[in-house]
């Protein structure tokens, strides 16, 4: 995914030798009143409407600008509500531009909902599946060990057993690798809409 840089990162790679011009000056402290609107509507003190009266008189490049700092946010362990508060936030900015590509943004952020889903739905049935193999066969949740001279045989707890099972957490990590690819995939695809014909 292209990172954009933005004009206060552009500024501090100048030498300290070098004046900012006043476009810079101007740049810089449009970047900040967009990180603090940005700021406020992350914590609920403004909603999307108003996000969109804020952004709706500024050039193309600055919604770009606040749809990519949504998108870096958004990571692949991020809950519910935060990715419902980028996607709102995101497709909101595009609606400002003309033409836009709301349908497709939107389309992926549904893929991402669906993919976080199918994620939770296959880790269950697999815990499902190594449950009812336990059930079937508890000799494996006998854990041995020597205390002294003795040798002591405890029965564990299922999730005792569910914690230690590195074969599961193997596969796991595995279904976990997997759906993260799908998940960088469709989020660069987002990237390259809301970049599209980009400054």
């Amino acid at each position: 995914m292209g990172y954009i840089k933005s004009a206060l990162e552009i500024a501090l790679e100048k030498t300290t030798g070098e004046k900012l011009t006043d476009k810079e000056i101007a740049e810089i402290k449009q970047q900040e009143k967009t990180d603090s609107i940005l700021a406020k509507y992350y914590k609920g003190q403004i909603e999307q409407e108003q996000l969109w009266h804020y952004f709706k008189e500024l050039p193309v490049r600055y919604l770009r600008q606040a749809q990519n700092s949504f998108l870096r946010s958004l990571t692949f362990q991020s809950n519910v509500y935060d990715v419902e508060k980028r996607r709102a936030g995101i497709l909101a900015l595009e609606n400002l531009k003309k033409p836009n590509r709301f349908s497709d943004i939107e389309y992926y952020f549904e893929q991402i909902g669906k993919l976080q889903e199918e994620l939770q739905k296959d880790k269950e049935e697999l815990i499902k599946l190594v449950t009812k193999d336990l059930e079937k066969n508890p000799e494996r949740r006998l854990q041995t060990f020597q205390q002294g001279n003795q040798i002591i045989i405890k029965e564990l707890s299922l999730e005792e057993v569910l914690e230690q099972d590195k074969g599961l957490k193997q596969k796991i990590n595995q279904m976990e690798k997997k759906y993260k690819e799908k998940f960088k995939l469709w989020k660069e695809k987002i990237s390259e809409f809301i970049n599209e014909n980009g400054e």
